[in-house]
């Protein structure tokens, strides 16, 4: 196969989605697994709550612009009474200016 051809079976090759954004319901789905994907890495609510604010974090900030802080805050609370906070930390170690460090990735 020439160099510059993709391959269909190479499972590294990038493909893009498309994800439904005009749904309240999609919107908050994809709210929820932000909340709940970093949860799971230990963030705090204040931490998750703070990326929900940044315009960096496309996403989130999205949906924190349509629901409101209010919302975002019910559903980092819900998320967390099912959950509960990590007990042993976080692989996650957050640096100055709200960059994050993987130790896995060093």
């Amino acid at each position: 196969m020439p160099y510059d051809d993709p391959d269909a079976t190479d499972p590294m090759t990038l493909h893009g989605v498309e994800v439904e954004a005009e749904s309240d319901a999609a919107m908050r789905e994809m709210a929820e697994c932000f909340v709940e994907e970093y949860i799971r890495l230990g963030f705090d609510a204040d931490r998750i709550l703070k990326m929900f604010q940044t315009r960096g974090y496309a996403g989130p900030f999205l949906a924190y612009q349509t629901f409101g802080e209010e919302c975002i805050r019910a559903l980092i609370d819900e998320h967390l009474q099912r959950r509960g906070p990590r007990q042993h930390g976080s692989a996650v170690e957050p640096r100055i200016g709200g960059d994050i460090a993987l130790p896995v990735l060093d």
